[in-house]
């Protein structure tokens, strides 16, 4: 005895991604709690496991905040406003006094599981940086083995402007012998420079840097000192807010937009970055005007898995966490078997087209009856076989699968327009009697719907009425291409030449009046 299932309740295969389509999406959103809002106080934060990590230089002390607000867990800061973090998840401060230069100046690296704190004195081998009110993100664990990488604008005591500034932690020391100041053709420093490490696509050590007053640019060692490549963003995008992100194969930018010092920011691939009208994802601003009095608009950002989630601090405004992650490409799915002339062969299959607002697969199909009882077979596979140098038909996972019977399943017309059951396990062909029909197939309930077209039905509205004996007359006066119109269910007479005249008319209305043909 034949099983069937209608509607069967089964789990869909896990599917895989391959379509360069992304989506992002608003995670929370908070008004940035009254301390932060003497925004002159509160110039930078970062985002960490959830949380946001703000510096206030007036009381000293690094707030963590959530989606309620503040958590009430706090972490010894700096006289600075400047905060960050290195790869490990440390966090960073300066103690170089705001806004006086980085002479003789400290920063503090905090582990936030155990608050415990770390000061480094920035060596003279470094240069003698200005002022610098901003920190970028680390290199490695600065606790440990690590960098940090500076500079300082035109303002404090012998600035030095013309380079970047490396402290080297090897050990959980200051290393002298690799403290010193990289020179780099095309730098414009600024007292809200922020300089970024990260490891690029190609697994190299990179520096992403950016100032409010000018294009940011990819550093790229050379010896000792670095290569820039300049990247271009609209009017003054940078805001200090340019991070970089390497996920999904790609590196990408994610970075603030027009209006300049709102909140709208942009994800685009480093490919396009010089081409702004093309990224991937863009939340508009969702303010009037800028916040705060020093354009600061803060985004940076974490990879796993399945996606990224981005994190915006725009002091004096709002504190948000976004998420960004890949769309899937539905997969192919071909059917199997005598179909539009095709023979059965694992390697040969109709593609379906992908219906995406439904989420499901579509097909106009004509079986021709070549059975010895007028039955043509069908089945359906996400992926064409390929044929083995031992002679056989190797499918490729996923592979075929069809009708949910001990059998190959007999269908009819007491089937029209059910959805019937669909599975990867043992699945058994269909067999249908020669004729059109629409299908449809559905990987999310796991089922395919199968109308057949019935002599008559000219017009596809799955009646015969008097709408087909009108459409019928218009394609017969006008041409057969006629919109709406459908010759394959036009020949009502069945005539061997298959002609539409005046004799299908005759027909349909006799089958309508009767009921028979």
């Amino acid at each position: 005895m034949k099983k069937l299932l209608l509607i069967a309740a089964m789990a869909a295969m896990a599917l895989g991604a391959s379509a360069d389509s992304y989506k992002i999406e608003k995670v929370w959103t908070l008004n940035a709690p009254t301390i932060f809002t003497a925004t002159n106080d509160v110039r930078q934060g970062f985002g960490m496991n959830g949380k946001f990590y703000i510096h206030n230089k007036v009381d000293q002390l690094v707030y963590e905040v959530d989606q309620n607000g503040l958590t009430g867990v706090t972490f010894e800061g700096g006289a600075n406003c400047g905060i960050s973090r290195d790869q490990a998840g440390n966090i960073i401060v300066s103690n170089a006094t705001f806004p006086g230069s980085w002479v003789e100046a400290t920063i503090k690296v905090i582990n936030p599981a155990t608050g415990d704190v770390v000061q480094y004195t920035v060596p003279e081998e470094t240069g003698l940086l200005g002022r610098c009110d901003f920190i970028g993100f680390a290199k490695g664990n600065l606790l440990e083995d690590g960098a940090l990488y500076l500079t300082g604008g035109n303002s404090g005591t012998d600035p030095y402007t013309d380079g970047i500034a490396i402290l080297t932690i090897t050990g959980g020391e200051v290393d002298y012998d690799y403290c010193y100041t990289a020179t780099c053709a095309g730098l414009s420093t600024n007292t809200s420079t922020v300089i970024n490490f990260y490891n690029d696509i190609n697994g190299e050590d990179a520096l992403l840097y950016a100032y409010r007053s000018g294009a940011p640019g990819k550093l790229l060692a050379d010896g000792d000192n670095f290569t820039r490549t300049g990247l271009i963003l609209p009017n003054k995008g940078a805001c200090n807010g340019i991070f970089p992100i390497v996920w999904d194969g790609k590196e990408f930018y994610l970075y603030p937009i027009l209006p300049n010092y709102q909140d709208g920011f942009a994800v685009a691939e480093s490919g396009t970055i010089n081409d702004p009208g093309t990224p991937i994802v863009t939340v508009p601003s969702s303010v009037a005007a800028n916040p705060n009095g020093f354009q600061g608009n803060w985004l940076n950002a974490e990879v796993d898995a399945d996606g990224v989630t981005i994190y915006q601090y725009v002091p004096g405004g709002q504190i948000s966490v976004y998420r960004l992650t890949k769309e899937a490409d539905a997969p192919k799915v071909y059917i199997l078997g005598e179909v539009n002339e095709n023979s059965w062969a694992p390697n040969q299959g109709l593609l379906m087209d992908y219906d995406a607002e439904n989420k499901v697969y579509t097909a106009d199909v004509t079986f021709d009856g070549r059975g010895a009882s007028g039955e043509n077979y069908f089945s359906f596979t996400t992926e064409l076989a390929e044929f083995d140098d031992e002679g056989s038909w190797a499918y490729i996972a996923p592979f075929r699968f069809g009708a949910v019977s001990d059998n190959d399943f007999w269908f009819d017309d007491m089937y029209n327009g059910q959805p019937l059951g669909l599975t990867y396990e043992n699945g058994q062909a269909f067999r249908v009697m020669g004729g059109n029909y629409q299908m449809t197939v559905s990987l999310e309930d796991m089922t395919m719907t199968l109308w057949h077209w019935q002599l008559g039905d000219v017009n596809h509205d799955r009646a015969i009425d008097v709408g087909d004996v009108t459409m019928l007359i218009s394609a017969i006066l006008n041409g057969s291409d006629v919109s709406g119109f459908y010759l394959s269910e036009a020949n009502c007479d069945r005539d061997e030449g298959e002609s539409i005249d005046v004799g299908d008319v005759t027909a349909l209305i006799s089958r309508i009046l009767t009921d028979e043909w």
